[in-house]
């Protein structure tokens, strides 16, 4: 068996470094939930192992709204979108959140950062389903009251309510909280610049949309007399607490901003891709020293939350668009989905070594996709699919078992969100 109770069999690969080409066995504690021994493993397995993948930006809340507003740039998509939200009541996005999470778990995803509708239940959803969560309740500007059939928090209210969060939460291992600024088309800068002082008190993160489109960056030109990305600055929110989606049109200036500022890019490049928003220059982001995560965005802009085919369309753009075979390095991509992700999101990152956590996905390299496999690294990058993820753990919790998912009732799941769309009409 390569994959029990507490340990797990199989080539190892880590972010940042070389794959280990001899099966290893990791013995992990759920007490603690962290890895207590690796050791070389005596015979063959047709099993690879690597870090828990971290979505870096999110909007799992989405999910029952996949598929609305295709071929929509993004200002007349997110008119679709946040106007089908206002329709979801808490039920519905807590149905829909599910949706998300079983997809994620069936993806390898082990954390992800979230701008969204977030309440004590909803947290309460993921923490049961046992993934970790850096969740961003969003803010807008006064004149928006988002959700408001879940019962939404306007500005300023949204903003206390960010921090009961993070006091309620504040024990909770799977959980961090951060002030989700939704853009500066949504807030303006005197939003941004009050969230960015209640952050310098509260020692929170920010979680925000900035430069995303060419459309947002003109608007800002014209309205502020500079890009989004520098009215952030200016209003103090960008820091190394900060996680900015997109920067999918950042200039050289807004570069040396965001190095300077120790922020962390959240790249996005399907959604990016589907709403003909660009390319995010994330060779020279990395050039720069810019610590670079990767996310899906929401499910509903995607439309799928899989890792695993997002790290390979990252790495394939900056080859493509460079015309350089080597840009961006599988082992360093890799550390881009992982390890970078989960600093970002305010969770110790894993290199599978002793005494880390044991976020941990297993994935079946049995198939004819799979073999012969001359590099595990390779495999991952070039070839896995979510449909090869057979185990879960986090913090030595299972979440998937030979496929299975361990913790939610997909089958409920399925039911719900359904009944959700045929209520709102979608898919007709």
């Amino acid at each position: 068996m390569t994959s029990h109770g507490g340990t797990v069999t199989g080539r190892l690969v880590r972010p940042g470094g070389a794959a280990r080409a001899v099966p290893t066995t990791l013995e992990f504690s759920a007490a603690d939930g962290t890895i207590r021994s690796v050791r070389p493993s005596g015979g063959p397995s047709d099993r690879v192992v690597l870090p828990g993948l971290v979505n870096a930006h999110a909007h799992s809340g989405m999910a029952v709204l996949r598929g609305l507003g295709d071929g929509l740039p993004l200002a007349d998509w997110l008119a679709v979108v946040m106007s089908a939200e206002d329709a979801l009541s808490e039920d519905d996005l807590r149905w829909s959140v599910s949706l998300a999470l079983c997809e994620m778990i069936r993806g390898g995803t082990t954390a992800f950062a979230d701008m969204f509708h977030w309440t004590e239940p909803l947290i309460d959803t993921v923490v049961e389903a046992g993934l970790r969560i850096c969740a961003a309740p969003a803010v807008f500007g006064p004149a928006v009251r988002p959700y408001p059939a879940a019962g939404g928090r306007a500005h300023p209210e949204v903003l206390d309510h960010v921090e009961d969060l993070a006091r309620r939460y504040a024990g909770e291992p799977l959980v961090r909280v951060m002030y989700g600024p939704h853009a500066i088309y949504t807030c303006g800068e005197p939003v941004f610049g009050e969230v960015a002082r209640r952050a310098a008190e509260s020692g929170l993160g920010v979680h925000v949309h900035l430069s995303e489109t060419a459309a947002e960056v003109g608007a800002a030109a014209a309205e502020y007399g500079r890009t989004p990305i520098a009215a952030a600055a200016r209003a103090g929110l960008l820091g190394p607490s900060t996680l900015v989606a997109h920067a999918t049109k950042a200039t050289a200036d807004d570069i040396r901003l965001l190095a300077e500022a120790g922020a962390t890019v959240a790249h996005n490049p399907r959604s990016n891709l589907k709403l003909g928003s660009g390319i995010a220059p994330v060779a020279a982001l990395r050039e720069a020293g810019v610590r670079v995560a990767i996310g899906t965005d929401g499910p509903a802009a995607n439309d799928a939350l899989d890792l695993l085919s997002e790290l390979r369309l990252a790495v394939s753009l900056q080859r493509g668009a460079t015309e350089d075979a080597d840009a961006w390095p599988l082992d360093e991509a890799l550390a881009s989905a992982t390890a970078h992700g989960a600093a970002a999101l305010g969770f110790a990152p894993t290199s599978l070594a002793v005494g880390e956590p044991a976020d941990l996905v297993v994935l079946d390299a049995s198939s004819v996709r799979a073999q012969p496999m001359h590099s595990a690294a390779s495999f991952v990058g070039w070839a896995a699919t979510a449909a090869d993820v057979r185990d879960v753990y986090v913090a030595g919790r299972p979440l998937l078992l030979d496929g299975e998912l361990q913790t939610l009732d997909e089958e409920r799941v399925l039911y719900e969100a359904r009944r959700i769309a045929d209520r709102l009409g979608a898919g007709r």
